[in-house]
């Protein structure tokens, strides 16, 4: 075996050409198999850095009926949940709250996790410094205190030990500081403040669903068991509560899928399946490598044949080298992999930044290494070995056939998985353009959105920064929104019609919510369909009244004009007017279809930061420089946060989308370029061992239309071949891109026409460039050479 690699590596160094094109194959296939597993080791495979990941479990609420597979929990039920359930170590809660901080300085508005005393115990996440919450604290009247996260301790108060015990002002209230949070922090949506919860169940909807809830199983309970008993905790609450709890049961998820979330987690997988299709390319196109060096080497094989080397010892010589090639080329791939995960890091998914090449990365990217360099040197190693060293030694066989079925299934294998690969970047592709053209509902031009949340006196406030931004020059309408489309968290309740309805008397519609103003609809274009909005009513009258979107009047009272008719939200028999119907808008995502949404005024309450948005025709950074000016002069304490524009904001929701069709893209790209080069390399090397017979052709009349015919028509072949197993892999494989596909089939034909054409065009264009050499053949020439 030693004598074999010194042998091998004496042979490649002899023909760098060959061994630089072999590696750099390698290098790419195995770095993007190996930066693509760093990502999946990373965000799926590793387990979450707390004690025991697997009995941490995410607890929803579900109401099929009402078409909610998940839904946050509301307190009352969080709370019976905890003292009725058994199969649980604890229970904890978080929730989030926008408040302002004004300690010093340019006053900001932090979004801060209100987490019951429970939350940190639950999880194991120490302090960095300092204590936990206690029960007294998280109860109705504890004591205000807060834990920071050890990136606000250092970008706040510069990291000084003495920080326990200062207190911060968020909405005028003080906190002190009780700890420190460590570094990482393996959660959804990370803290940056955390404050106590102090929840009174007496005191909350039971329909008023805002905690995100997790557990840690006792030893022993699986999560199947914890489960049951969960769902039947919700059926006797259901009974307890009929009105306010019909339909609502529960889920539950290992909390380590809420982490990363299902989504990225599929994509994840596609990704990793687009480069292993990728290195199935790499492997064929160093095979093919391997193969015609082996022709090329034919006399040399007969010769050491004849000497005595038996077929094993041949074979075991040319698999020595495939292997060397694959070591050589997979330390470089993984040194394009240590390049690619730094910039992977900057991606935006969630843990991106825990994306690394760790031991068991390296320890896959050796297996596949070695398992790739037998692939690709096991069949060469095989053709090769047959060999008939009489026939060598008289030369005959220096040259070998112009036809090799190992060759051109290679190519063809090559040319199949690419049209794979092909065909799932054009349904992506496609149904990406498929969102782009979606209406959302609203106009996003010109459209500038901010957002503000004053500690005191808003409505005041709201109404002069309102009236005082609609006079800025180039401004059209302004208005106010307690929650933008397009953006992260819902707000929701149960909505009960008054009268006669098209659902059953006492039954109700879950419905989404937002806080508006009168100028809110103007300013984004939304349509008023029915009746009007807010706009030039007064607040009490606007208190009393309700603006619906279409789908939500259609699932209460079908076709009929729900002007005039009351409904109750939340089941408190507290009903509103219905003065107007709006178009609907597409608010959780632009592959989302619209759902009943309701529209309070937000002179009849107020909740968290609201977001101006400004329909204008002028420049947008004097616009906000205006904005900024108006608040100032109205209340300085007041921070101006999450500047965007709408377009932006369309942009910044598809972001997901987009990545991973960029990177599906470059390695299809990349597939795409290793099968024409195969291409290329099989049919000039058959180009080459065929020179005399074209240059007979050519000395009886052949002219070089007709060599141009048969070059091309071989690797014609090749294609079509190639296109048929190709369109017939992705058939069967384009079933896993089903979820992720927006009002695009899996069969769509223009998708499997784009990709075919995409292939054949650059497979003949390979096949071209050996062809128009063949025609230029001197035939004087070609047999002189023979």
């Amino acid at each position: 075996m030693v004598s074999d690699i010194r042998f091998a590596n004496r042979s490649l160094r002899n023909s760098p050409g060959f061994t630089l094109v072999a590696v750099l194959i390698v290098a790419i296939g195995i770095g993007a198999a190996t930066a693509m597993f760093s990502a999946v080791n990373a965000l799926v495979l590793r387990p979450v850095a707390l004690p025991e990941p697997e009995r941490l479990v995410s607890l929803y609420e579900t109401n099929l009926p009402r078409n909610q597979p998940f839904f946050s929990v509301s307190v009352p039920n969080y709370t019976d949940w905890k003292a009725r359930a058994q199969s649980w170590e604890s229970l904890a809660a978080i929730t989030g709250r926008a408040m302002n901080l004004t300690n010093g300085g340019e006053p900001e508005l932090i979004q801060v996790s209100t987490v019951t005393a429970s939350f940190l115990p639950t999880l194991g996440m120490p302090t960095l410094l300092g204590r936990n919450f206690l029960e007294t604290e998280d109860a109705p009247g504890g004591a205000p205190v807060a834990i920071l996260s050890e990136a606000f301790w250092h970008r706040r108060f510069g990291g000084t030990a003495d920080v326990l015990g200062r207190t911060l002002t968020l909405d005028n209230t003080p906190y002190t500081i009780v700890g420190i949070l460590g570094p990482d922090q393996p959660l959804p949506t990370p803290i940056e403040i955390a404050i106590p919860m102090a929840a009174d169940p007496a005191k909350e909807s039971r329909m008023d669903h805002e905690l995100a809830a997790v557990g840690r199983l006792k030893p022993g309970v699986s999560l199947e068991q914890a489960d049951a008993e969960l769902k039947g905790i919700a059926e006797h609450i259901w009974v307890e509560h009929p009105e306010m709890d019909r339909g609502w049961s529960t889920r539950l998820l290992p909390f380590s899928r809420e982490i990363v979330g299902d989504s990225v987690r599929e994509g994840l997988f596609v990704l990793l399946g687009a480069v292993g299709l990728l290195l199935l390319i790499a492997c064929a196109n160093l095979s093919n490598l391997l193969l015609v060096r082996a022709s090329a080497r034919a006399y040399e094989l007969a010769i050491r044949t004849s000497l005595g080397a038996s077929r094993a010892q041949v074979i075991r010589q040319i698999v020595t080298e495939g292997v060397l090639v694959t070591l050589v080329g997979g330390a470089a791939g993984v040194l394009l992999a240590l390049w690619a995960v730094e910039l992977m890091r900057l991606l935006p998914l969630p843990r991106a930044g825990q994306i690394s090449v760790d031991l068991r990365v390296l320890a896959v990217a050796f297996a596949v290494t070695l398992v790739a360099g037998l692939l690709a040197g096991l069949p060469p190693a095989l053709k090769a070995s047959v060999v008939r060293p009489q026939e060598a030694l008289k030369g005959r066989t220096p040259r070998a056939s112009h036809r090799s079925g190992l060759r051109d299934a290679m190519v063809v294998a090559q040319l199949a998985i690419s049209l794979t690969l092909l065909v799932g970047v054009a349904l992506l592709a496609r149904s990406f353009w498929q969102l782009l053209r979606v209406d959302p509902g609203f106009r996003t031009d010109n459209v500038l959105a901010v957002s503000l949340r004053p500690a005191a006196n808003e409505i005041p406030f709201y109404g002069r920064l309102t009236e005082r931004t609609k006079a800025l020059p180039g401004v059209s309408e302004a208005g106010l929104i307690s929650g933008l489309p397009l953006t992260r968290g819902n707000t929701s309740l149960n909505v009960f019609p008054d009268g006669p309805s098209i659902i059953p008397t006492g039954q109700s519609i879950q419905a989404n919510w937002r806080l508006v103003d009168g100028g809110y609809f103007g300013a984004m274009r939304i349509p008023v369909l029915r009746g009007h909005t807010f706009a030039g009513l007064d607040p009490k009258e606007a208190g009393r009244s309700v603006v619906i979107s279409n789908a939500l009047a259609h699932a209460l009272w079908g076709d009929d004009d729900p002007v005039g008719r009351q409904l109750d939200p939340g089941g408190n028999r507290r009903f509103l007017k219905v003065v107007g119907v709006v178009g609907d808008v597409r608010a959780q995502g632009l592959g989302v279809e619209p759902t009943p949404t309701f529209y309070w005024s937000m002179h009849r309450f107020l909740f968290g930061p609201m977001h101006l948005v400004v329909h204008s025709s002028g420049d947008n950074r004097a616009l906000l420089s205006g904005i900024r000016g108006v608040v100032k002069e109205i209340d300085p304490t007041v921070p101006v946060f999450h500047v965007r524009t709408l377009d932006e904001l369309r942009a910044q929701s598809l972001e997901q989308e987009r990545l991973i069709l960029s990177l599906l893209g470059v390695f299809t790209a990349i597939a795409l370029l290793l099968a024409a080069l195969g291409t290329y390399g099989v049919i000039a090397f058959t180009v080459q061992q065929r020179t005399r017979e074209i240059g007979l052709r050519m000395a009886v009349g052949a002219e070089p239309r007709d060599i141009l015919k048969i070059v091309i028509g071989q690797g014609s072949r090749l294609v079509s071949i190639g296109v048929l197993l190709g369109l017939l892999g992705a058939f069967a494989s384009s079933r896993v891109l089903g979820a992720m596909l927006y009002r695009t089939e899996t069969t769509d034909p223009l998708s499997y026409l784009a990709a075919t054409a995409a292939l054949a065009l650059a497979a003949l264009a390979a096949a071209a460039l050996p062809a128009h050499r063949a025609a230029r053949v001197d035939p004087m020439e070609a047999l002189r050479s023979e």
